[in-house]
């Protein structure tokens, strides 16, 4: 397994937290039905407010496709205006000028209306998500995972089924915080390094060193 053991240990975290959550809400009592709703309401809120986001964000990426197109136009006529030989065709382009002109100013204003909603809907999405941190864990799980190559994400998973949970633990005093076993000194020295996949002695958890707590 090559991926960092803080990695290791942040995911193992959000994890058992999602967990712990989903339990007490699968268990939530009947006279709290009524808030379980709202969270379910508030859950579907992020939702449509991430939706709204990337369909602005993909709409303002057209429109940028679309202004760049009129601007190029525009400039094609402009230099056209230099050349032309009589007032019937001086007029013309600038007929065309004037038109692809207000297109630009039409393309120039979308652009900045989608730009306030990508910003209200992300700094809305920012105070929603604050209020969900089940949402928050879980997203951030997707990102820890999408990071990791298949093969160390399935061992990870089935390290965490086989150990009830907890894959990776802390080291405690020199021990394994799981099953409180002594740890060679020469393990320990390589988890203090932290350049690779120290496994307990007895127990087989991935050991971690924590520099600020060990």
């Amino acid at each position: 397994m090559n991926v960092p053991l803080d990695q290791l240990y942040r995911l193992q975290d959000r994890i058992r937290f999602v967990q712990s959550r989903k339990r007490e809400r699968d268990t939530i009592p009947a006279e709290l039905t009524e808030v379980d709703r709202e969270y379910r309401e508030k859950v579907e809120t992020v939702a449509t407010l991430k939706r709204r986001g990337t369909e602005a964000e993909v709409e303002r990426r057209r429109a940028n496709a679309e202004l760049s197109e009129h601007q190029g136009k525009l400039r094609k006529y402009q230099a056209q205006l230099r050349g032309v030989q009589n007032s019937r065709e001086y007029g013309a382009v600038l007929n065309e000028i004037d038109a692809v002109e207000k297109l630009v100013r039409s393309a120039e204003n979308r652009i900045l209306e989608l730009e306030e909603v990508i910003q209200t809907a992300s700094k809305e999405l920012a105070s929603r998500e604050e209020i969900l941190p089940l949402a928050s864990a879980e997203a951030e799980i997707a990102k820890l995972e999408a990071s990791m190559h298949p093969r160390d994400r399935a061992e990870f998973q089935r390290l965490l089924e086989k150990k009830g949970g907890l894959a990776i633990v802390l080291v405690a005093g020199n021990s394994c915080s799981a099953c409180h076993v002594k740890i060679r000194p020469a393990a320990l020295q390589s988890l203090k390094v932290g350049r690779e996949i120290i496994y307990c002695d007895s127990c087989k958890r991935i050991l971690y060193y924590d520099m600020q707590k060990s």
